[in-house]
């Protein structure tokens, strides 16, 4: 393994030097955030205001960059193309003098970075799929951790990058019922009354609120629509669990819909988009018991081509694992549809074009089992079967439960990682084939799909145990590297090809870069002491 020192050759005369960098006195890196974007990874150094990137080279080397970022940084956050990297921070709190930092966000890219001072401090970012939205909010804290005597939790700021566009920072005060904001969530274009437009969805502790993206840069905008949430069995105030939202048939302005699960309640929340008296948005509600408090829910298209028309079409589909179904609702009538299944299933992912389905329905991969009685996962395939709509339910026995289940990018994406909650291994799933290859360890092991969908890594937290899995025969190399692990990251490299960089978080950090295409610990490239780059 090749190591490279760091040459100070000041060192010798430091004693009488009597303009060094202040960092020098400063305390190295004090924060665990640490990024991975398209081409280079970023650490978070706390302590010297600056956000450190590792870009790896053509010829193996790595090229380190510094950029300023705010004072007590609060979230660290990448855009979903890995192109633009969000940092908040929040100041110097009490700012007593005007040289005391204000809070701030600051937006890294590959070209450069911009700042944008901030009224108030955040610690919490959502972030838009589609890429052009982000929104910063007070995370949910406990008493007395807030930085401001009189914190408003209610307001947030809209960042609106459009593409060609400088981003912009819009503060809104959500419209609310004593609720604090605990999820944000973007939608995708919806078909609503007075055109197609975006909505940000905000899950309060008692409610949720709507905001219209389309409207936020006009002089009046649209009111922000709240709606009270309560439980099947009482008036009380209900608190949201997690969010499903559908845009029903393309050609309709006013049947889009948010599915609401609830916190410890066994209803589920219809909201219905529809068009008020008066030509604008008005939310409708229904609800329907599904026999216990729902774990995971999602929109589905099931039973296409039914003779039955309440069997056949939009159905929003709740897990109850308390029970042991999936219970499918019609947002039209809140009927409901029992589906028993083998095992307490507490998760789905909607996979239908990786397992071949559409025809008649969506197919819905089912993991997360609680009693383990059959192990493994389930397919759900939502068409119609003989005799039966919905009740096609095909079991993976895998003898372990699966605890999580990792995506792998195109063009492996019938493809699946599924870990064992029992720490033991993984399997690899073929969604298509509906066959798992298990993948052993010797211990829990943290694992990394490569953006090109190509491999998958395997590493052991503060161990050197690292191993990479080519996706087209699963053949496991292992590079054993000299320096514990505590993060991992595929990137870009100049000129063509991929890069590992690991990074040991230790002392004054180490990065150890390994060629992901031809993995040789002989020639891993490690710099210790990163911590120390760009200090002069």
């Amino acid at each position: 393994m090749k190591r490279f020192a760091y040459l100070l050759p000041f060192f010798a005369g430091l004693a009488a030097c009597g303009d060094r960098s202040a960092a020098w006195d400063d305390a190295p890196a004090t924060t665990d955030l640490t990024v991975g974007l398209a081409d280079r990874v970023v650490v978070i150094d706390d302590a010297l205001h600056r956000a450190l990137a590792i870009a790896p080279q053509a010829d193996g080397s790595a090229r380190f960059t510094t950029t300023t970022v705010g004072h007590t940084v609060t979230a660290a956050v990448a855009t979903a193309d890995r192109a633009r990297l969000l940092v908040l921070a929040a100041g110097d709190q009490p700012r007593k003098t005007n040289k005391d930092e204000p809070p701030s966000l600051a937006i890294l890219t590959a070209t450069g970075s911009q700042r944008f001072p901030l009224e108030s401090p955040h610690s919490g970012v959502a972030l838009d799929p589609e890429g052009r939205y982000a929104a910063l909010y007070a995370l949910p804290a406990a008493a007395g951790s807030t930085p401001n005597f009189v914190e408003n939790p209610n307001e947030i700021v809209i960042v609106d990058a459009a593409p060609g566009e400088a981003p912009r920072l819009v503060p809104h005060t959500l419209r609310s019922f004593g609720g604090r904001p605990q999820r944000l969530t973007f939608t995708a274009p919806l078909g609503l009354p007075g055109g197609t437009r975006r909505l940000l969805v905000v899950e309060t502790d008692r409610d949720i609120s709507l905001v219209d993206l389309a409207s936020i840069h006009d002089p009046t905008p649209r009111a922000d629509i709240t709606i009270r949430l309560t439980s099947g069995s009482s008036a009380t105030t209900a608190k949201p669990a997690g969010i499903a939202i559908d845009d029903g048939d393309p050609t309709v302005d006013d049947d889009a819909r948010i599915g609401v699960r609830l916190d410890n309640d066994a209803s589920v929340v219809l909201i219905t988009l529809s068009r008020g008296t008066n030509g604008e948005l008005q939310p409708t509600l229904n609800l329907a018991a599904v026999g216990g408090t729902p774990t995971d829910i999602a929109f589905v298209r099931a039973g296409a081509g039914s003779a039955d028309p309440t069997k056949a079409g939009l159905r929003l589909a709740a897990l109850v694992p308390g029970t042991r179904r999936a219970v499918l609702v019609d947002p039209a009538t809140s009927i409901t549809t029992d589906v028993s299944l083998p095992d307490a299933y507490s998760k789905l992912a909607l996979v239908t074009a990786e397992a071949g389905g559409g025809a008649g329905g969506d197919v819905a991969l089912l993991y997360g089992g609680y009693t383990s009685a059959s192990g493994g996962v389930a397919f759900l395939s939502l068409g119609k079967a003989s005799g039966e709509p919905y009740r096609s339910v095909e079991v993976l026995s895998l003898g372990s439960a699966i605890g999580s289940v990792l995506a792998v990018p195109a063009p492996n994406a019938n493809l699946k990682i599924l870990s064992q909650t029992n720490g033991a291994g993984f399997f690899v799933l073929d969604l298509a084939a509906r066959t798992a290859s298990p993948l052993q360890t010797r211990s829990a092991a943290s694992l990394l799909t490569a953006a090109d969908g190509s491999r998958l890594w395997a590493y052991q937290a503060r161990t050197g145990n690292l191993s990479r899995i080519g996706l087209d025969d699963l053949h496991p190399v292992s590079v054993p590297l000299e320096r514990p692990i505590d993060a991992a990251f595929d990137v870009a490299r100049v000129g063509g090809g991929r890069t590992l960089i690991a990074l040991d978080k230790s002392g004054l950090f180490a990065a150890t870069l390994v060629d992901a295409d031809r993995p040789d610990a002989t020639q891993a490239r490690t710099y210790p002491a990163i911590a120390l780059e760009g200090i002069q």
